[in-house]
């Protein structure tokens, strides 16, 4: 008996152990940009606080006339080989600014590769990792923890600078206002001391065949091309790690801080 209480106080203290070595790191956001949507019409200008979901214009406007806001928050990623990231959580926080209606609102949040810079392109670049509802009254709102292990490993190196990307978007078409202030709120890292991932290894290539003298390839603007991206927003369902599009938006231009609503 004697022996078995040696036995696990030996591996309690050795689990202990493995824990104590883990890092947890509170990553503060280096950008964080908020795009207001003109609706019905084309084209985005920066706004000065983080927001999110539909504003209805006043003053006698027809239902609908008004502006929809996409929320970016970028991130940089502490040196570390990708096989020691354990963990990895985005999490942020919301409280209404315009909303009306006991229909729920629905936010989703995408995941991009950063690039330490804000532009129009953040609002629709990556792939969704998370959908969230919250109802006019909650507060704060949205603020459950996401798991982002997957993409903040993919996109960690041993040595250099890299960005994590996170757009918060609507994602439904509810009846009236339900526009949200947003608190960008932190990315805590989980470190390891040793490798805890075992990267995917590689298939081998396969034998490649002779092929007949090559056709002319006609460029096009699907998803692999380079093309403008729109500044409608739209959500995108594709399940492949999607960096963030280049500025070339000439419609989006920064305004003068003021309050969130115009």
């Amino acid at each position: 008996m004697k022996r078995d209480t040696l036995l696990l106080l030996t591996l309690t203290l050795a689990a202990s152990a493995s824990l104590a070595a883990d890092r947890t790191i509170a990553v503060p956001p280096v950008v964080q940009s908020s795009w207001e949507f003109v609706t019905p019409g084309t084209g985005a200008r920066l706004r000065p606080h983080l927001g999110v979901g539909f504003w209805q214009r006043s003053s006698g406007a027809k239902p609908g006339v008004g502006a929809n806001y996409i929320s970016a928050i970028e991130y940089q990623l502490p040196e570390a080989a990708p096989a020691r990231v354990r963990s990895a959580t985005f999490q942020f926080s919301g409280k209404q600014s315009q909303c009306v209606g006991a229909e729920p609102v629905v936010i989703e949040v995408y995941a991009y590769a950063g690039d330490g810079r804000a532009d129009v392109g953040d609002t629709q670049a990556g792939n969704r990792v998370a959908q969230m509802s919250a109802n006019c009254t909650d507060n704060p709102a949205f603020a459950r923890p996401i798991d982002v292990t997957a993409i903040v490993r993919h996109l960690s190196v041993a040595s250099g600078i890299r960005h994590v990307g996170f757009n918060i978007r609507k994602g439904n078409n509810r009846q009236g206002p339900g526009l949200f202030g947003l608190t960008a709120g932190k990315l805590t890292i989980v470190l390891a001391d040793h490798p805890v991932h075992e990267p995917q290894a590689r298939a081998p290539a396969a034998a490649m065949p002779i092929a007949a003298p090559a056709q002319p390839v006609v460029a096009t603007t699907g998803a692999g091309s380079k093309s403008k991206p729109a500044v409608t927003p739209q959500s995108a369902t594709t399940t492949q790690t999607v960096a963030k599009p280049a500025p070339q938006n000439p419609a989006a231009k920064p305004v003068p801080k003021s309050t969130m609503t115009p």
